[in-house]
Formats: structure tokens, sequence, C-alpha cells
């Protein structure tokens, strides 16, 4: 049995197809891991490619095309099932390890009892440049872990994270009824039960395109969905410390969502995405310091500037 499942779901994207699975095959371990494709695509490219570059490689390896497609929780979901290693990664296709880094995941693997890691990742953009790094280390009980995932909308970046498969067996999978936040609501449902260990090794690139289906999740219907996550968090958290989770949480993930319309020039989005601020439930909101305080008010200046123009 392999130590790790590395899962691709993949969709309709074939040349970041191509880069994911040579950062994995290029690397040593191929004894310890395997590697599972499942792919959404509404075309054969991506299982061409997948055949040309692992048809000599020596390690395990799996290819399922879906017809029809799944859908992206699903799709998770459906690499996970097909996975028959004790740890499983989820590396979207769009993102990519470094080198040398399955060597550190499986030797904190083989060192720890935990059920739940979390390494270090690098976010990049499109040209594969270094925006910024995100790193925590240690172990985090699961009333720490909460406030951490809750207060920080970018806390888990999908390729750091490795689960053990009986983790996933004991509190479910992914719930695609849920749509983008499926991965936050997994999230708090993990920590809630075995908190996180922190490696702050950087092991992968999370790449932050215009392409990425993250980009569509800037609406109300997403708010109350999150809202209705971090209900799970009690009793663990009190009314207070969910307070103060809501307030870190609401504000970088609308700010950081305005941030990314901007830096793409999608004017009307961005507008879009500051007037969530006046949202009815999340009206009980306050900002957390005077950063947050500072740039939502250029922010919403330059979106009433912009409404302006527009009218």
């Amino acid at each position: 049995m392999p130590i790790l499942s590395i899962c691709i779901p993949a969709y309709n994207r074939p040349v970041w197809l191509k880069r994911a699975i040579l950062s994995v095959i290029e690397q040593r371990f191929s004894e310890d891991i395997e590697l599972i494709i499942s792919d959404d695509s509404t075309d054969t490219e991506n299982s061409q490619i997948a055949e040309k570059i692992l048809s000599n490689w020596t390690g395990k390896w799996q290819y399922l095309h879906n017809i029809p497609s799944l859908g992206m929780s699903q799709n998770w979901n459906r690499s996970i099932e097909l996975a028959n290693g004790s740890y499983i990664l989820l590396l979207h296709d769009d993102d990519f390890l470094y080198p040398n880094s399955l060597q550190a995941i499986i030797s904190t693997i083989k060192s720890q009892t935990k059920l739940v890691f979390l390494f270090g990742a690098a976010v990049v953009d499109e040209n594969e440049q270094i925006l910024k790094y995100q790193r925590v280390s240690g172990y985090l009980c699961p009333k720490k872990a909460l406030i951490e995932v809750l207060s920080n909308s970018s806390f888990v970046r999908f390729p750091a994270i490795v689960i053990a498969k009986e983790a996933f067996e004991y509190v479910g999978f992914f719930k695609a009824n849920l749509a983008e936040p499926a991965d936050l609501e997994m999230w708090v449902r993990l920590f809630r039960t075995y908190g996180v260990f922190c490696k702050n090794t950087i092991t992968c690139a999370y790449t932050v395109h215009s392409q990425a289906l993250t980009m569509g999740i800037f609406t109300e219907r997403t708010i109350v969905t999150i809202l209705s996550i971090f209900e799970q968090a009690s009793p663990l958290l009190s009314e207070q410390e969910l307070a103060q989770c809501q307030n870190n949480f609401f504000y970088q993930f609308i700010l950081a969502g305005a941030f990314r319309m901007l830096r793409r020039g999608y004017w009307e989005k961005f507008r879009q995405t500051m007037e969530l601020f006046e949202f009815p439930q999340l009206q009980h909101i306050k900002s957390p310091s005077w950063f947050w305080s500072m740039l939502r008010c250029g922010f919403s200046m330059l979106s009433q500037q912009l409404a302006k123009m527009a009218n």
C-alpha cells in the first residue's frame, strides 16, 4: 500500500495538468506514492497527455475520465475514493509541487501520528512569480485550529494539506451541495475533530489566476453558506470568539476578492464584491484593525467613483 496518494482533479487545463504531473513524477519516492487523475474535461486532451507522460513511469497511477462530468466537489470526492494510500494530497491541475517536497511530506508523515498535516505554500501568479509565502508551524489543537481557519479565509491552500484516508472515512467527504465553500466546511470538520499539525516547509505552489473557479465565489449566496459553516464551530468556540473570527474572515474575504477583481481590471465585479459589505447578514461585522478599516475605506471610495463613471 502506498503511503501517499496524490489526487489530481482535472478540468480542461492540459498545459497546467502536464506541469502538475511532472512536478510529482520527477521526484523520487515512486514506491511510496501513487498518482490519481480524475478528469472532468469535455475533451480527450488531458487523457492523451496523461497517457504519454505516465506510460513509462515506474510508479502506480490511475486515470479516469468522468463522463458526464461530476462537478468540482464530486470530482474531488471521486479521486479520494480511488485512492489506496494511507494519506491523500489533493493537487489541483493548476497547482504544482516543488522539488524534494515529497521527501519532506513523507518523512513528516512517518515521524508523526497525526491525521491532518498542513505544509507551507507559495502563492504564485500565472507566470510562477511568487506573490507571497504562507507558513505556520507546530500542532494546533482543535480549538486553535478552528480559530485560525475561521479567521483567515486563505489559511489552507489545497496542495499544502495532507489528510489521512481514515480521517475522510470518519468525517465524510466534501459536500457537493455547498459549491465553492465545500473546502472550508471540510477543514472545519477535520480541524474540529483532529486539529492540525503544521510544518513550515514550503512544498507546493498555489496558483492565482483569472481562470480559477474561485473567481466566482464572491456572492451573497456564498456569504450565507459560509455563515452556516461558522455554526459548526460551537461549542468549541464562544460567541465572542466566533464574532471575532467572523470579523477577521469576512473583512479579508471581501477585500481580497475585491483586490483580485481590481488587479485584473474587472471594474464592475470589483464594485459588486465591495457591495457585499452592505449585505444585511453581515451588518454585525466590525473591522478587526485600523489596516482593514483603511483598506475598506479606500476601496469603497474607488467603488463609488467607478459607479459614478458608469452612470
